[in-house]
């Protein structure tokens, strides 16, 4: 099965990829990464995908390059660094694919799980094309305090193709779902040497640069959803567009550090 994943890399985009990666053969998954603006310019993203990518041991299919679509951004580089990922990982050349966004979503006939981890821009466009069989998605807020402009950041940096989405049947992984107590990790130590537990300990170390209240990893709740279904029960609410969403709520009861490479 084809999932397509979409991230605005971002630390917590690349931890999400890391543990997609390290599972998609166990999961029966080959991965289609499509780099969107968000967390950093577009042309920032697509850098940081390649060098991402190249840091682990299992590749995608290919990287979709989407540089030349008008894309909502901002560069959060007090959360994500000074390279929007980090600083982690030096240039090197990608042995991936990087496919022009319009000539790979032209060839997008089969079915497919969409996996949505960025604001909405091209997620629309991906939804009429093939046949999704599920969508999953890190965005929005029911309860919990928004985080930029008066709603959750995904959604504020394009609220019409957010709101065009949604229509389709999905699970939402909203701030309601990542803030829960047992996801923060600013006061865990992360110990060892492998690649999940590297991006997560410098996400953790850039909250004290940022001097943000908790350490949530966000894009990877996500990714812990659509592969840990039975860790969650969702529910339907509506957010304050009228959007209604069904919301993952996370039940299974352990710290996001004992389950960080399950």
């Amino acid at each position: 099965m084809k999932l397509i994943v979409c991230c605005d890399y971002g630390l917590d985009d690349a931890l999400a990829t890391a543990d997609l990666l390290a599972h998609a053969a166990e999961d029966g998954y080959s991965v289609d990464i499509v780099a969107v603006g968000g967390n950093v310019p577009p042309a920032v993203a697509l850098e940081n995908a390649k060098k991402l990518v190249e840091n682990c041991a299992s590749k995608p299919a290919c990287i979709v390059d989407t540089t030349d679509m008008v894309q909502p951004f901002c560069f959060l580089k007090d959360i994500h660094g000074s390279d929007g990922m980090g600083n982690l990982f030096k240039f090197v050349r990608c042995s991936v694919p990087v496919v022009p966004f319009r000539t790979w979503l032209g060839g997008l006939k089969e079915e497919y799980v969409l996996l949505s981890l960025g604001p909405m821009t091209v997620v629309p466009d991906i939804l009429k094309k093939g046949n999704c069989t599920r969508f999953v998605f890190m965005g929005g807020n029911i309860a919990e305090t928004p985080n930029y402009r008066g709603y959750e950041f995904n959604h504020a940096l394009n609220r019409s193709a957010f709101s065009a989405a949604v229509r389709r049947a999905h699970v939402a992984v909203t701030m309601d779902t990542c803030r829960h107590p047992l996801f923060n990790i600013q006061e865990e130590e992360i110990a060892g040497d492998g690649l999940l537990r590297k991006i997560a300990r410098r996400i953790r170390e850039q909250t004290f640069v940022s001097g943000e209240k908790g350490c949530y990893v966000w894009d990877d709740i996500a990714v812990k959803y659509l592969r840990h279904p039975d860790w969650f029960e969702t529910y339907e609410a509506a957010d304050k567009d009228g959007n209604a969403l069904t919301v993952a709520r996370y039940t299974y009861g352990k710290k996001f550090t004992d389950i960080l490479e399950a």
